[in-house]
């Protein structure tokens, strides 16, 4: 690769003011959110049990004694009951003072709760249960506290349960953010011709120092936005270790430190980087167009919410694997319902796509007799 060419690039890359508007707002978000998780009390454990246990409450009144002969019905009955004595025992004040005891509970809850899918909840059509494979993750997240003696965190306040929330939260619409960054990355070159035209390249310069452009735009205002967002947070809320859990995906769901969940989320977005830079590349050269670039880019991203049946025949294009949070914690896997589809197969699709669209941007300028 060609220094001089690569830090004209990148003077100009870092210059730029829509790059510093979007580094700059993606810091702040990732830092202050917290004012809006505490006025709005985003993630409060107590609220969103009681609302279960109200909707809980609604269902169990609709059994009457017609509905009770039917064996099915019977045993979504027992099975409410057995969750209203389970939550009936979460009591506010045994998170700080048995902690371990509540954390038991919960186990026995979630583990409830899954049970009552064994026949659907016939019955008990309103119930505001929780999806399955949000169940699941919530049975691994507090199995690992139980066995580590951690106490539950009841909101997202405080150091690393915000930490946690603003990564999850973040790694939903990190390829917008991406995407922005990267959507003038070809057209840069047109923008500024009199500045590179006297400097050669070729089109593995050009491909090799916009991914590490565009890494160092990503991966550095990330890294200050979660290191913010935890030392931010635990100075109004208080500080908890970074052992703290989150959900993680391989072969199977489980839970994992925080910190080493941010590392692999920094790994997975670098790839990301790496795809959607090479796809503007392609894009930018294509249509000629940034707003073009952009949309198709959006469409991509869109095609991520297709029904479960079409996500099945869509695995090996890049689409199910641009949100990120959904392939860390299993989402993904569990819509389509291939166990192997973890952060690794998401990669290695990612960077298959990345090479086709160096490849088709190599064959547009050839075609184009551009290169010099």
């Amino acid at each position: 690769m060609k220094r001089t060419y690569f830090k004209a690039n990148f003077n100009i890359a870092r210059k730029s003011r829509k790059n510093i508007l979007l580094m700059v707002a993606l810091v702040l978000f990732m830092v202050l959110f917290v004012l809006v998780v505490e006025t709005q009390n985003l993630g409060d454990n107590y609220r969103q049990w009681q609302s279960y246990h109200d909707s809980l409450e609604i269902n169990i009144s609709y059994f009457d004694s017609n509905s009770l002969h039917k064996k099915e019905y019977k045993e979504t009955y027992y099975n409410l009951n057995n969750q209203e004595a389970c939550i009936a025992g979460l009591q506010n004040g045994e998170v700080f003072s048995a902690p371990q005891t509540y954390l038991e509970n919960s186990i026995d809850l979630f583990q409830t709760m899954l049970k009552g899918y064994r026949n659907n909840y016939l019955g008990a059509s309103t119930l505001n249960v929780p999806p399955k494979y949000q169940l699941h993750q919530r049975l691994v997240t507090y199995k690992y506290l139980y066995r580590h003696h951690i106490p539950a965190a009841m909101n997202s306040k405080s150091s690393v349960t915000y930490l946690i929330y603003i990564l999850n939260f973040v790694a939903v619409f990190i390829f917008f953010y991406v995407l922005l960054i990267s959507s003038d990355v070809w057209m840069i070159k047109l923008d500024h011709d009199t500045i590179l035209r006297n400097i050669p390249y070729r089109v593995e310069d050009e491909v090799k120092g916009k991914i590490l452009i565009n890494l160092v735009l990503v991966l550095i205002p990330v890294l200050i936005g979660l290191i913010g967002a935890y030392l931010f947070a635990g100075f109004r809320n208080g500080f908890r270790s970074l052992n703290y859990p989150n959900v993680f995906y391989f072969n199977k769901i489980r839970a994992i430190p925080v910190w080493l969940d941010c590392v692999y989320f920094l790994l997975y977005t670098a790839v990301l980087v790496i795809f959607v830079t090479s796809l503007t590349l392609f894009l930018n050269q294509l249509t000629k167009n940034v707003y073009l670039s952009i949309f198709i880019g959006i469409a991509l991203y869109v095609l991520s919410y297709a029904s479960n049946q079409l996500s099945k025949f869509i695995v090996w294009l890049p689409s199910e694997y641009l949100n990120v949070n959904n392939v860390l914690n299993g989402t993904v896997a569990s819509k389509t319902g291939f166990a192997g589809l973890n952060l690794v197969t998401g990669a290695v699709i990612l960077l298959i796509w990345s090479l086709i669209s160096v490849a088709g941007f190599r064959y547009l300028i050839n075609k184009g007799g551009t290169l010099r």
